[in-house]
């Protein structure tokens, strides 16, 4: 009998730190992904040209960028405080099959985040033909005119000009 009581306690001791467990679990909040991966396909990149709100800011990357990261960050801190928003899109051209691509902290600063869908040389030639893949590449769209793409950082009169653009009637 006495083992039983021992037993017995042991149960109740197990279940209520079950209940605790699952308790604490309960309670821990886990950020859930606010916007879905989309496709850029041959048909996205013009279409984007045309139907994005401007001035907006497109940056291609791939998941072993070392600069993008820093760059996406540059990016999104530039354009924060600007009314309206200015939307800032990340294409990751390695990422198709990689759904935990928006768990990683410096996609979370990108309005959408996209991943190519189709043949890489392809849809590199169909945003610049004379573009090899390197990355950061970045696409500023003004409010109007030609969209100005630099291979690395923009620099801050690069910048200035996109964003004095969006001002202008």
């Amino acid at each position: 009998m006495l083992k039983l009581s021992k037993l017995q306690l042991s149960n109740y001791q197990l279940s209520k730190y079950a209940c605790a467990l699952a308790l604490a679990l309960t309670s821990i909040q886990v950020p859930a992904a606010a916007r879905k991966i989309e496709n850029f396909d041959g048909r996205t990149w013009p279409r984007m040209q045309k139907e994005l709100p401007r001035p907006a800011a497109v940056i291609f990357s791939t998941t072993d960028c070392g600069h993008c990261p820093a760059i996406i960050a540059a990016m999104a801190e530039q354009i924060k405080n600007h009314k309206p928003q200015i939307p800032l899109i990340v294409v990751v051209m390695d990422g198709d099959g990689q759904a935990d691509l928006l768990q990683e902290p410096h996609y979370q600063a990108a309005s959408r985040l996209f991943v190519f869908k189709g043949q890489t040389a392809a849809l590199q030639y169909g945003i610049n033909p004379s573009w090899r893949g390197i990355t950061p590449y970045v696409a500023l769209l003004p409010k109007a005119g030609a969209v100005k793409l630099v291979l690395g950082k923009p620099s801050e009169q690069e910048l200035d000009n996109w964003l004095a653009a969006r001002t202008k009637p």
